[in-house]
């Protein structure tokens, strides 16, 4: 199973602009990164915006620049994530990754996306 696939088969949910996903402690990237203390890699928490994102526009796309990003705590297997979208006047979108029940930020990272071809 491809990493991308396996970020989808994270989804559980939709409300709104807010796109919840469930970390299974089984997922693929947790066996390299790190053994023995096992968290979400970056690139994971970017390509959970991507698919985010494609869900909401309704149609594939990719992201093409990473402008900026902060991680705050780290995303440990089994956690529930909320990733809110907010477009910004310059064209790309502030995706903020959190708890759903505290609130409290993993990570935001802010995105240019294109049409995937």
């Amino acid at each position: 199973m491809s990493l991308e696939t396996a970020l989808k088969n994270c989804f559980t949910d939709r409300r709104e602009s807010r796109f919840l996903y469930l970390i299974p402690e089984n997922f693929p990237a947790f066996e390299g990164h790190f053994p023995g203390n096992p968290l979400l890699p970056a690139v994971c928490q970017t390509g959970l915006c991507a698919d985010a994102l494609s869900r909401q526009a309704g149609k594939p796309l990719e992201i093409s620049a990473v402008a900026r990003a902060k991680f705050m705590r780290p995303v440990l297997p089994g956690t529930r994530v909320q990733i809110t979208l907010t477009p910004r006047p310059d064209g790309k979108t502030l995706c903020e990754l959190a708890d759903p029940e505290s609130g409290q930020k993993f990570s935001q990272i802010i995105v240019q996306v294109k049409e995937r071809v």
